[in-house]
């Protein structure tokens, strides 16, 4: 915010929302005009799909120069979504993809100050978690169907299905085939990235995870200090020069394995399960009642560059 830009928030709590919108006005002292609360649950197809499709179409500004896909539920219980699928992988795994595949026509317009479409490319950052390093990727059950015994597992595979995620759209980007585009125009270049913040204090380790926080709660860290490294990737010239698809800790490019451990992927891996979730991702299709949800939302648009 206080460089400029516009900041969107897609948010399911529109209560929780409203609180943090307003801590960030008084914070940053800029104009209510430069963030914008939209209620998307992240574990609806549809509904992300209508919202992103939106936004597209210019609705909430001309340009959208990062994403960071920062969602994220760890549910102990067995639970499906109306659209059938588990609740966890809904929201942490196959929200990301859909809200990022769908934004992508936008991500990659090129804006009008902008001559050469490298000179300053949009960017998605996808937080994940240490909790990834305890996992191998699993695309024979990426919904966890063969028996659903513990919310942290499956939070931890989710993680490992970020970061894996994220591979598979930077070496599409690197390769320069498309990635996805509605208009036959020089398409921005679109940069991915995955992080994790460390171990933070949020309500939702809180709550999802009592006995960590209730013995770790003094070594772990504040919001803002997680959120370092996010605002570093959204924003800094220096984090460009790494290679795409990096999984990075506080500034820096880390490793996405212990060693010695079993769990690494394989492209061909990274592959399956960016098939899989497109084919998840066409399942679903909003009707014209999603689409007014967000159509009604904003009476103008901003020509301000926007962060979501």
């Amino acid at each position: 915010l206080t460089g400029g830009g516009t900041v969107h928030m897609a948010c399911r709590s529109q209560e929780k929302a409203a609180t943090a919108r307003e801590q960030l006005l008084k914070e940053t002292g800029v104009p209510s005009d430069r963030c914008h609360v939209h209620i998307v649950d992240m574990s609806s197809v549809r509904q992300i799909k209508a919202f992103a499709r939106t936004f597209c179409k210019g609705r909430f500004g001309a340009r959208l120069d990062c994403v960071v896909n920062n969602a994220g539920c760890m549910h102990h219980k067995p639970e499906k979504t109306p659209e059938g699928n588990e609740r966890n992988f809904a929201t942490n795994t196959l929200g990301t993809f859909v809200l990022t595949e769908e934004l992508l026509p936008i991500l990659q317009k090129t804006p009008k100050s902008i001559q050469q479409t490298s000179a300053d490319p949009a960017r998605v950052i996808t937080v994940s978690s240490g909790g990834a390093y305890t996992q191998k990727l699993d695309v024979k059950d990426l919904q966890t169907k063969s028996g659903f015994n513990d919310g942290t597992y499956i939070y931890a595979q989710n993680k490992r299905q970020q970061v894996a995620l994220t591979e598979k759209w930077g070496r599409i980007s690197e390769s320069g085939m498309p990635l996805r585009s509605d208009s036959k125009s020089p398409q921005r270049k679109v940069v991915f990235q995955s992080m994790h913040p460390g171990w933070v204090d949020t309500p939702t380790l809180r709550a999802s995870m009592p006995d960590f926080y209730n013995q770790f709660k003094s070594k772990l860290r504040k919001p803002d200090q997680g959120a370092d490294t996010i605002v570093w990737l959204a924003t800094s010239k220096e984090s460009l020069n790494h290679p795409q698809g990096s999984f990075f800790l506080d500034r820096k490019a880390q490793s996405k394995v212990l060693w010695g451990t079993w769990t690494s992927n394989t492209e061909q891996e990274a592959d399956q399960l960016y098939t899989h979730l497109q084919a998840l991702s066409k399942r679903s299709e909003p009707s014209k009642e999603f689409f007014g949800q967000y159509e009604n939302m904003l009476e103008e648009t901003s020509p301000s560059s926007s962060r979501l």
